[in-house]
């Protein structure tokens, strides 16, 4: 459960960091977050496929 709740958040910062929502905090980048989310989402299967 703990690859699908990786995926969701990350999922959630890419749009909110790509529309101008939300930004990583220190840097005030919304790409930065995208950025962020995008390795969270790749966290996240990799803990699906090991499970």
């Amino acid at each position: 459960m703990r690859g699908i709740s990786s995926i969701i958040i990350g999922g959630i910062f890419i749009f909110g960091g790509l529309t101008g929502k939300l930004a990583l905090v220190g840097t005030h980048s919304g790409r930065a977050l995208a950025i962020a989310g995008g390795v969270m989402i790749l966290i996240g299967i990799v803990r699906l496929a090991r499970g």
